[in-house]
């Protein structure tokens, strides 16, 4: 935070990627309001859109499984290890669910290890290049983060028209309207986070009306070429300034 302050005297805008950022530079005075700048993130909706999704037999999921997942890095950040201890629970009240973790890291193997000492089917990806065609494959995809400045996962899973579940912190709860398009739940608390999955295996009305508001609101607000067309506009403008 000293470094960002230091820096702020030598830059003519900062661009923040989410309300939540902006809120918590002007909260720590990073900079004077008038250098912030909100350009929200965005994804190339239709690189979600188009991506070819993962065979289920070819990755060892049965066919007619309830699959819940989650797009990230295994760290304290992400909490698989709540993601993990949720899907007991869900488990324990959806006996054919099988889970996904899209991704690697130093908390791997601790997922791994509950996994077997509960008898959950998991799969763990590790790095890969084509997240999108593992999401396309969950029924239900969560980010349990402890703290996100963004939260990009969350605008991929809507944009692949899925169920989202998401913790009620940081940036988050401006991506998602709960019970509109995504549903939110406490942080460290996977007995909510199970809670709410289940809520959508048994409310499919409900959930298929959810699905379409996250689509929705994916491509009006968080498509890449926005984001571009934002930060031309900036330049455009100091350019002027500028001359």
């Amino acid at each position: 935070m000293l470094i960002e302050k230091l820096l702020s005297h030598w830059t003519d805008k900062i661009v923040c990627i989410s309300k939540a950022e902006q809120i918590s530079a002007e909260r720590t005075h990073i900079a004077n309001a008038g250098k912030l700048v909100l350009i929200p993130n965005g994804i190339d909706i239709l690189a979600v859109r188009h991506a070819i999704p993962k065979s289920r037999s070819d990755i060892g999921i049965a066919e007619d499984a309830f699959v819940v997942g989650m797009i990230g890095r295994l760290s304290v950040q992400k909490a698989p290890d709540v993601f993990i201890r949720a899907a007991k629970f869900i488990h324990d009240a959806i006996p054919n669910s099988e889970f996904i973790i899209v991704g690697g890291g130093n908390e791997t193997e601790l997922v791994k290890a509950f996994a077997d000492e509960n008898e959950l089917r998991l799969i763990v990806t590790g790095w890969t290049d084509e997240p999108y065609a593992y999401l396309k494959v969950f029924d239900v995809a969560m980010l349990l983060s402890r703290w996100e400045g963004f939260g990009l996962a969350v605008v991929e899973y809507m944009a692949a028209e899925k169920n989202v579940v998401a913790t009620n912190i940081d940036a988050l709860p401006t991506l998602i309207d709960d019970r509109v398009d995504g549903l939110l739940v406490e942080v460290d608390n996977p007995r909510d986070a199970a809670d709410k999955v289940v809520w959508i295996y048994n409310h499919p009305k409900e959930s298929e009306q959810m699905r379409v508001n996250a689509l929705n609101k994916a491509i009006k607000n968080y498509d890449i070429n926005r984001v571009v067309n934002q930060h031309v506009d900036m330049f455009v403008k100091l350019c002027n300034l500028g001359g």
